[in-house]
């Protein structure tokens, strides 16, 4: 008997000691009705629901090219930030010109045969993440920088396969768009990007 009695305070003993070691969290609840409600944040869950099983392997196919063309999207925010500074810092018109031409080889240099490989499908992908990260369209960007010449003789190549440089990231009434939102934000979760 007092042998259990010690292998019992011992145990109390390590248990108190464990908890006294925990850090302790206080949580906002309310009372109403004698009931304590705990509040506290809940994270959103998205539930994705396909038609068929061919619908299911789309959106899998989907998650893979935008995976793929993703990192081209925010390499292009980032890379227009910093032209954009570069710009301010010039005050003249033609050497303002000078230097999108200079960045303009430098990028079709180092980008254009990775950008070359991509499918149509991928492209499409591309213009419209484009658009996701900078709020403008890959014609109007185009425009801004090179001339409407170049945009549009770009923007007729893009119409040849199936593209269209003018076109806009619309997750709310696109399904597609929607599509490519819930990807990203769940490769973000997931820290695939």
């Amino acid at each position: 008997m007092k042998e259990t009695k010690k292998i019992l305070i011992l145990l109390s003993l390590f248990c108190f000691a464990d908890l006294s070691s925990q850090d302790v969290i206080i949580k906002d609840f309310i009372v109403e009705k004698g009931d304590t409600i705990l509040i506290s944040e809940i994270p959103t869950v998205d539930v994705l629901s396909f038609k068929d099983q061919k619908e299911r392997r789309r959106y899998y196919i989907l998650k893979r090219k935008v995976l793929k063309v993703y990192p081209y999207a925010i390499y292009t925010k980032e890379k227009l930030e910093e032209i954009e500074k570069e710009l301010d810092s010039i005050s003249r018109k033609r050497k303002k010109k000078k230097h999108t031409k200079k960045v303009s080889k430098f990028l079709k240099e180092e980008l254009g045969e990775e950008l070359k490989k991509l499918t149509r499908t991928e492209g499409n992908i591309l213009v419209k993440l484009i658009y996701r990260e900078t709020k403008i369209s890959t014609y109007k960007l185009l425009k801004q920088y090179r001339g409407s010449v170049n945009a549009f003789f770009w923007q007729t190549m893009a119409k040849i396969y199936d593209n269209n440089l003018k076109q806009e990231y619309d997750p709310v009434n696109n399904r597609e768009d929607m599509l490519i939102e819930h990807i990203i934000i769940g490769a973000k979760l997931e820290g695939d990007l």
